[in-house]
């Protein structure tokens, strides 16, 4: 079947709700006697013996699988990858980090004037900008006028932030992340309805940067950043697909479809090999379409610019 192979439906079909729901949401479940479980949500779905029913609307089963198809709605494919986690063997829970560095986003500035001004002279259009500003993607430091891209995780809590000088006579402008960030929530565009197709880019202006290039359609596909490129060595077995991917794609379940954009250097296109070969092992379709004749998107925007001008 497209986007899930057999052995992880195999895999899917084995997992009984009340494991599944103890495992990887305990705070969901409300515990009526010793052997007779319910959830939250739904108190009229009981869950004894192995197997759980709806009584208010006459459903049942005994798989996980079965439950997130029928009571929480997702599809097929959805529920598969859901218990997969888009691999072939139930992910183990990860542990966190005795001592995180505290992450607390910079203050902002009483106004977006400069951030403005610097990504309008980079190409941004009118509309993306606009949009990434009134919903706080994008902001302006008070400190350093940075512009701050922040990224959020499924419960919309900031959990990252990229930062980016708008100081324009510098040949290159300062870069880094806020102290504490979680790169597994990297900067990221959702659109307002679902959508099959993610662009991921290696910077967050560079997502800015496609977006504005698709014009009217910018709106209709995920573009997400995941913070620079990393081409490993062929004999490195234990490499990993860059986390900010892996948990967007964890996180939206729709996506099919997925373009890399990464940057037209030697990093970028070895990491667009190893991501590509990666994903397309795990049913994803990909393309791979680098800048043409420019160095990253954001280059071929500006160039774009000037010719049209």
């Amino acid at each position: 079947m497209p986007g899930v192979s057999k052995v992880q439906i195999e895999m899917a079909k084995q997992i009984d709700l009340l494991a599944y729901l103890k495992t990887y949401r305990p705070a969901e479940l409300v515990q009526i006697n010793r052997d007779t479980y319910s959830i939250k949500a739904h108190d009229s779905l009981k869950i004894s013996n192995g197997k759980w029913h709806w009584f208010s609307h006459n459903l049942g089963g005994t798989t996980a699988l079965n439950y997130l198809i029928h009571v929480e709605g997702y599809s097929f494919v959805e529920a598969v990858k859901i218990l997969n986690n888009g691999k072939t063997s139930i992910p183990k829970k990860v542990k966190a980090t005795k001592d995180p560095l505290a992450f607390e986003l910079p203050k902002a500035f009483t106004d977006n004037e400069r951030v403005t001004q610097y990504l309008y002279s980079r190409g941004i259009s009118n509309g993306v900008l606009r949009y990434c500003l009134q919903i706080r993607l994008i902001y302006e430091s008070k400190d350093y006028h940075n512009a701050v891209f922040v990224g959020y995780d499924a419960k919309t809590e900031a959990r990252y932030a990229a930062l980016r000088g708008t100081w324009t006579r510098t040949r290159k402008p300062f870069k880094g992340e806020v102290k504490g960030s979680d790169k597994r929530y990297s900067f990221s565009i959702t659109p307002k309805e679902r959508s099959e197709m993610l662009f991921v880019t290696e910077s967050a202006i560079d997502s800015l940067s496609i977006a504005t290039l698709r014009k009217e359609r910018w709106g209709n596909a995920h573009y997400l950043s995941i913070g620079g490129a990393y081409s490993p060595k062929r004999k490195d077995t234990k490499a990993k697909l860059p986390a900010a991917m892996l948990q967007y794609l964890e996180d939206h379940y729709e996506i099919k479809k997925v373009i890399l954009c990464l940057d037209n250097d030697e990093p970028g296109r070895g990491a667009s090999q190893f991501i590509e070969q990666g994903l397309t092992k795990d049913g994803y379709m990909v393309w791979d379409r680098p800048p043409k004749r420019e160095k990253d998107y954001n280059d071929l925007l500006v160039m774009s610019k000037r010719v049209n001008k």
